[in-house]
């Protein structure tokens, strides 16, 4: 019974769902910025002295844990906002449904822009400290590697020189794939992380989290935008 359900259409009413839930998402990322803060503020003892992560209570290391997953959350939750910004965007979903009699169904294209830069931040604040770039130079040497000794073809194989050396053909093509994708991938990879770090400083996420819950509250509860009211004082 389980294999007869058709899951390829739940996971796509999933992310229409998302698509048509900006105000939420937007919710969830102040949530994950007031994160960032705790983190901080757990670490350091206090936003402006420097502590020692081994120095923290034991009860405030639970705390610190619980903070922490939250924050990594946002590898899950950041590819979402990124979703329902672009698809705000682009199909011109509005981000509640209160705020569709306001706007006659339209986008708020503030919110989708919003979602897709937190979107972003979110995703790589957790993964700041990984080497990513070397992995994924890895993950697209082998492809590049494994597609090359698929397509190449039998006669070329049946050649005594290049049978002989194809291992190590296949070798230095994924020694120069990986290296070359692992350097272009740091490059962009910074800006990024740059954006995530900035994003994530303890008074911008102050900042991040009280707009996103006062938006995201605005935008379910009266249809309206806060850069809208601002725009029409």
């Amino acid at each position: 019974m389980i294999f007869q359900n058709d899951y390829w259409t739940y996971i796509e009413d999933f992310f229409e769902l998302v698509a048509q839930s900006g105000g939420i998402m937007v919710i969830i990322s102040g949530i994950i910025a007031i994160s960032w803060l705790g983190i901080d503020r757990k670490r350091r003892g206090s936003f402006s002295k420097r502590k020692l992560e081994q120095e923290v209570e034991k009860p405030k290391q639970r705390m610190l844990i619980l903070l922490k997953l939250i924050s990594w959350s946002g590898l899950v939750v950041g590819v979402l906002c990124v979703w329902a910004g672009a698809m705000g965007l682009i199909l011109d979903i509005p981000p509640s449904f209160r705020y569709v009699e306001a706007t006659e169904a339209h986008a708020n294209q503030f919110t989708c822009l919003y979602l897709i830069i937190i979107g972003i931040a979110m995703f790589f604040k957790p993964i700041k400290d990984l080497p990513l770039s070397s992995l994924f130079g890895i993950l697209v040497g082998a492809v590049a590697t494994i597609l090359f000794a698929t397509l190449v073809p039998d006669t070329v194989l049946a050649d005594y020189i290049l049978g002989k050396y194809f291992k190590y053909i296949c070798i230095a093509i994924f020694i120069i794939v990986a290296c070359t994708v692992a350097v272009l991938f740091k490059f962009y990879l910074k800006i990024f992380v740059l954006i995530s770090k900035v994003l994530s400083f303890p008074p911008v996420a102050l900042g991040i989290a009280i707009f996103a819950l006062i938006q995201g509250i605005f935008l379910y509860g009266f249809g309206l935008s806060v850069p809208n009211i601002i725009q029409n004082l």
